[in-house]
């Protein structure tokens, strides 16, 4: 019987599930869209529930697709978009939308937070800052704005917590989306700060036993396998945060290594040993050593989600086209974008539609357009869209390389966004450094695949993975392209200084805080 293992990740925008063989070939793949609720300015929301119906309909898909015997599986594991607050019940049921990472309303709580305990108390054991984006800001919103539904909340959970609850009955959660929570966790020792849980007023019981990545902490139920089409039984292992999956699904597992996975947000990990934390990033534990391994997130909070933006509002007919002659709408949308010289023609476009983390982490900031002439074309501005993103994640590069950060090259890009080559060659440009790409990676759920085996045995450690890594797409930096791109650089960082206390006197105005 062949060893068989699968993967599932759940997007922002929807979820991805493979079956791969232990050679490391897909066997059948399928993917799931989702809305995104926004209900005002600031908030993000989606339905627990819709992240269960993804998963197991595409991993019911990717069985069927590669035509096995669900006996075959060895092991399951689940990713998922984090940090994310999710609350249910003692009968496992959700008691809310959840409130998603890119998510702000918890501004006022973690306002609370800075004044009440200062940002080097809240980064002593969590090595991360205060911000809304952080699990415990938003059990705090909770708590305060909903009182009610707080104290009937048995546990808060992510979304693949959640998952992997729904194909287990394990209400449990990993070291990965723990140390996602913000102050309440204790990063190095991988465990539930309680003397900081009970400054800030949360119950501790209230949220889930922590485990390794790798570890198995359960097996899929009668249930569960009824709707996905595994067999009852058959382990699930912990899981994972999703950058860290596409991390390790492109050969990102050790020290010095650095990708950036181009998904809704972009996140820029950057992979260490020592407990050696930057002030402005995102620290989080890696899966490919979880016990040991941390990674320094560079994370934006919007990158793939201005593309998808972009096409949902302006490139209807693109969208239209692309469904039916089955083309990629922004690869039809890139075409126009690469007729636009370096610079988009003086267009730059501060990318913080949904505010922003690193490296300065404000909620209050928004998308602007900047430089727009008549001239502009729809290509200009869609390449403006790209390079606007490129330089956010550009900042904190440089805050890496000013934290003495020493990074291995070339720089792995992954996930949606990086489908583009035009998108990857801004991304060399700016940073003046190679990049590469791997054409046939599925990314996310296929780390989630080697996770789970490494998780019941199938591999004996991650370095599987490094016989299967092929770049298909090298890009070199272009000298004048980079000098280029510092000019405007220069202009975006300016801008951004500029207009900062206007988001303030913005949000003062429409009350969306």
């Amino acid at each position: 019987m062949a060893n068989v293992l699968v993967g599932s990740d759940i997007g922002t925008s929807g979820a991805k599930s493979v079956v791969m063989a232990e050679d490391g070939r897909v066997l059948g793949s399928a993917y799931q869209e989702y809305p995104l609720i926004t209900p005002r300015p600031g908030w993000a929301e989606q339905n627990p529930e819709w992240y269960w119906d993804a998963v197991a309909d595409t991993i019911r898909q990717a069985l069927s697709q590669a035509n096995i015997d669900a006996a075959e599986v060895r092991g399951v594991s689940i990713s998922a978009f984090s940090p994310t607050c999710i609350l249910v019940d003692r009968q496992l049921n959700p008691l809310q939308n959840g409130h998603i990472w890119m998510d702000r309303r918890g501004t006022a709580e973690a306002e609370w937070v800075r004044r009440t305990f200062g940002e080097e108390r809240a980064a002593e054991k969590s090595a991360n800052p205060i911000d809304p984006y952080f699990a415990g800001i938003k059990l705090l919103w909770e708590k305060e704005h909903r009182p009610e539904l707080y104290r009937k909340a048995y546990k808060v959970l992510s979304p693949s917590d959640y998952v992997t609850m729904r194909l287990t009955g394990a209400v449990v959660t990993d070291y990965s989306n723990a140390s996602l929570f913000g102050m309440g966790h204790d990063i190095v020792n991988r465990c539930w700060d309680s003397k900081a849980l009970e400054e800030l007023g949360l119950d501790e019981e209230k949220l889930p036993d922590i485990y390794p990545c790798e570890a198995v902490i359960g097996e899929v139920t009668g249930p569960a396998a009824a709707r996905t089409g595994l067999k009852p039984g058959t382990p699930v292992v912990a899981g994972t945060v999703d950058c860290n999956a596409a991390y390790v699904a492109n050969g990102a597992i050790h020290d010095g290594d650095i990708s950036i996975a181009m998904g809704t947000a972009g996140c820029m990990g950057y992979l260490h040993r020592e407990p050696r934390f930057s002030k402005n990033m995102i620290s989080l534990v890696h899966t490919s050593d979880s016990r040991h391994m941390y990674v320094t997130l560079g994370a934006t909070v919007s990158c793939g989600a201005l593309t998808r933006y972009f096409r949902d509002q302006f490139g209807q007919l693109e969208k239209q086209t692309a469904q039916l002659l089955d083309i990629d709408e922004y690869e039809m949308l890139g075409l126009e974008a690469a007729k636009v010289p370096v610079g988009s023609d003086g267009l730059i476009v501060l990318p913080y539609f949904m505010g922003e983390r690193t490296p300065f982490w404000n909620p209050l900031a928004r998308g602007v357009l900047f430089g727009l002439s008549l001239a502009h074309t729809r290509g200009h501005v869609y390449r403006a869209f790209l390079e606007g993103a490129t330089y956010a994640l550009y900042q904190n590069f440089l805050q890496m390389q000013q934290d003495g950060m020493k990074l291995n090259y070339p720089m792995i890009l992954t996930e949606g966004g990086a489908k583009s080559a035009l998108w990857r060659q801004i991304v060399a440009d700016q940073f003046n450094i190679p990049v590469a790409y791997m054409k046939q990676s599925k990314g996310a759920p296929v780390g989630n695949a080697i996770l789970a085996g490494v998780g019941v045995g199938v591999f004996q450690d991650f370095s599987v993975v490094e016989d299967w890594v092929c770049f298909s797409d090298r890009h070199e930096p272009d000298p004048e392209a980079h000098q280029a791109y510092m000019k405007y650089y220069e202009i975006f960082c300016r801008l951004y200084r500029e207009v900062a206390p206007e988001f303030d006197a913005l949000a003062d105005v429409t009350g969306y805080q």
